[in-house]
C-alpha cells in the first residue's frame, strides 16, 4: 500500500487532480467529505459543534449552516481553533480506519486541504501539491460562490504556496488546460506505480 497526501491552495484544483488519479486506479479519500459527514445531525461532531457555536449555527431543518461557520472561522481565530479541535482528530481517525481497509498493493490518495498546516504529512509515504496562479484560483472561487474578501481571508489562513511546494514530493501546476494537468498526473502516477 502506498499512502499519498494530496494538497494545495484553495481553488488550485485538487479535486480535479483527485478525479484524474481515481480514473488511473487510485483509491481516493476526501477529508472534506469526511468533514461533511461528521457535521450531519446525529454524527460524532454535531453535538460538540452546536454546543460551542449555539443554535445560531443551525439551519431551520436542524443541519449545520456551513456558511455561518465559514464566516465565524474567517473572522475569529478562537472559533477556527475550536472547530479544528473538534473536527481534525475525528477526520484523522477516519482516515486511519480507511487505511486499515486498504489492499496491500493499492495506491491510496487522501485529499487534505490543510495537510501541512495540521502536520499530517508524516502519515503519508509521499505528498503531492497542486497549485495554480493566484488570479486563476480567485476566479474559480468567486465563480463557485465565494466573495473576493472570503477568498483573500482563506489565502491568508493557509501556508504560503512556496512553502508547500518546498515540502512536496511531487508538484502539479494547474493553471493551464485540463490536458496539461492530465499529462502531469499521468507522469506522477507512473512514478508512483514504480515506487510500490
Amino acid at each position: 500500500m502506498l499512502k499519498i497526501g494530496l494538497t494545495g491552495g484553495i481553488g488550485s484544483g485538487k479535486t480535479t487532480v483527485a478525479y484524474l488519479l481515481k480514473d488511473l486506479g487510485a483509491r481516493i479519500i476526501d477529508a472534506d467529505e469526511i468533514c461533511h459527514k461528521l457535521m450531519m445531525p446525529k454524527s460524532t461532531a454535531y453535538d460538540e459543534i452546536v454546543s460551542y457555536f449555539g443554535q445560531t449555527c443551525l439551519n431551520p431543518d436542524g443541519t449545520i449552516n456551513r456558511g455561518y461557520l465559514r464566516r465565524c472561522i474567517l473572522n475569529n481565530p478562537f472559533d477556527r481553533q475550536a472547530l479544528e479541535g473538534i473536527l481534525h482528530p475525528k477526520i484523522l481517525l477516519d482516515i486511519k480506519r480507511q487505511f486499515q481497509k486498504t489492499r496491500p498493493k493499492e495506491i491510496i490518495v487522501v485529499d487534505v486541504p490543510l495537510l501541512f498546516e495540521v502536520g499530517w504529512q508524516g502519515y503519508f509515504d509521499y505528498t503531492i501539491v497542486v497549485y495554480a496562479k493566484r488570479e486563476i484560483c480567485l476566479k474559480r472561487l468567486i465563480k463557485s460562490g465565494f466573495s473576493k474578501e472570503e477568498v483573500e481571508q482563506f489565502f491568508n489562513l493557509q501556508m504560503p504556496l512556496e512553502e508547500k511546494i518546498k515540502k512536496a514530493d511531487f508538484i502539479i501546476e494547474n493553471s493551464g488546460s485540463l490536458e496539461e494537468t492530465k499529462r502531469q498526473v499521468e507522469d506522477i502516477w507512473k512514478r508512483l506505480k514504480g515506487l510500490k
